[in-house]
């Protein structure tokens, strides 16, 4: 029975003073002095809610020191006081309401730490500061529609704070299109603008098979993201070139509107595989550039005396590939041997020895005398003495 009384007891004083312990505790969070300002900061109550945290004397007094010191910084630097950026101190450090005011200077050559002295109570603090310098942004100096090209004169540069939007070279915007329309003194971003191409544009009707003239066609640069497909970009191509069909005027001159003619060597008559070319079983002609196969010819000269791999119809293109050096001079042929001496040409009958196209050497044979000869193959059944 004792022992059940002494353990009620104890539990009693026990419930009591955890009373007034927390009874105790209130009545300090809510003290505060007389115009300490509040700051909300998030912290749990019994019933989960959140309620504000007052700031102390210390946070108080730690705001005021780095307001006098970037005070001090911008009259030393010539800067605002707003773009003085001074670091956060410690939220172990408690300073004093220092009665006479701090004393600041510079303890370091690179002055970017301030030495804050109070002299009564003798305190000695080193703060972090920065000066944040303004930043230059390209602005519109006028109101711009959607599609117009920038020139130097719609810009001013402007300075603005540093993490202002906008891009500070003039440069990125020069010469390129707006996307969006954009008012006077407002700071273009880079999506707000694109590149630019040269089209040609017709300035009047034109009628298929006109060519290409400054007269009928202007240059002109739009965005890019408004160039139609196939839209002529180059115009130092189209000295050949003519309409293939009718293009209307203000219209954006394409591929598909041209027909653009290169000279092009094709046969006059069908000509056969195996058969040596002469002057007369070519021409040269204008086609269509691109109705040309990729190894089309576009000179006679050199192709005489070539023969033919292949078979090609009258009027059709000549092609590299069925061309190739014609035997102008066969294994046991009789050819004529042209001597030149003193002046004097003369010109016998010999065997060729072996095959030989144009400009080779070939070895040859005297049939009367037997003896052996060489010659340089100049024509068909033509050689010359070496």
């Amino acid at each position: 029975m004792n022992s059940v009384l002494k353990l009620t007891l104890k539990l009693n004083a026990t419930f009591m003073l955890l009373a007034v312990t927390s009874l105790a505790t209130a009545q300090n969070a809510t003290v505060q002095a007389p115009g300490t300002q509040r700051i909300t900061s998030a912290v749990s109550t019994p019933t989960g809610m959140a309620q504000a945290m007052p700031l102390t004397a210390a946070g108080q007094a730690r705001d005021h020191l780095r307001k006098q010191a970037a005070d001090w910084m911008a009259a030393q630097t010539g800067a605002s006081a707003d773009s003085i950026r001074v670091g956060a101190l410690d939220g172990r450090v408690d300073p004093p309401n220092c009665d006479n005011g701090y004393r600041f200077d510079f303890p370091f050559e690179s002055r970017n730490t301030i030495r804050a002295n109070c002299d009564n109570p003798v305190r000695q603090y080193y703060l972090r500061v920065a000066v944040e310098r303004p930043r230059q942004r390209v602005v519109l100096a006028r109101p711009m529609a959607a599609g117009e090209l920038i020139s130097p004169s719609d810009l001013v540069v402007r300075e603005g704070s540093a993490n202002a939007a906008g891009l500070d070279n003039p440069a990125l915007l020069i010469g390129r299109s707006l996307r969006r329309a954009i008012a006077a003194g407002e700071a273009p971003q880079a999506g707000d603008v694109e590149e630019v191409a040269s089209v040609l544009r017709a300035t009047t009707d034109q009628r298929a098979g006109e060519a290409i003239s400054a007269a009928g066609f202007r240059a002109e640069l739009v965005p890019r993201s408004r160039v139609p497909a196939g839209a002529i970009t180059r115009t130092e191509d189209l000295s050949r070139a003519r309409l293939r069909r009718d293009v209307a005027a203000d219209t954006v001159l394409v591929s598909d509107d041209l027909t653009d003619t290169r000279p092009v060597v094709v046969a006059r008559r069908n000509l056969m595989r195996g058969e040596t070319l002469d002057a007369g079983s070519l021409e040269v002609i204008e086609m269509d550039r691109r109705a040309l196969p990729a190894d089309h010819l576009s000179s006679i000269q050199g192709l005489e005396q070539g023969e033919m791999t292949g078979t090609v119809r009258a009027g059709e293109p000549l092609r590299a590939s069925m061309l190739r050096p014609a035997l102008l001079v066969r294994k046991g042929q009789t050819v004529m041997l042209t001597v030149a001496r003193a002046g004097i040409e003369i010109s016998i009958q010999v065997e060729a020895l072996e095959d030989a196209k144009l400009g080779d050497q070939v070895k040859l044979r005297n049939p009367e005398s037997g003896k052996a000869l060489a010659g340089l193959v100049i024509g068909r059944g033509a050689v010359r003495a070496l």
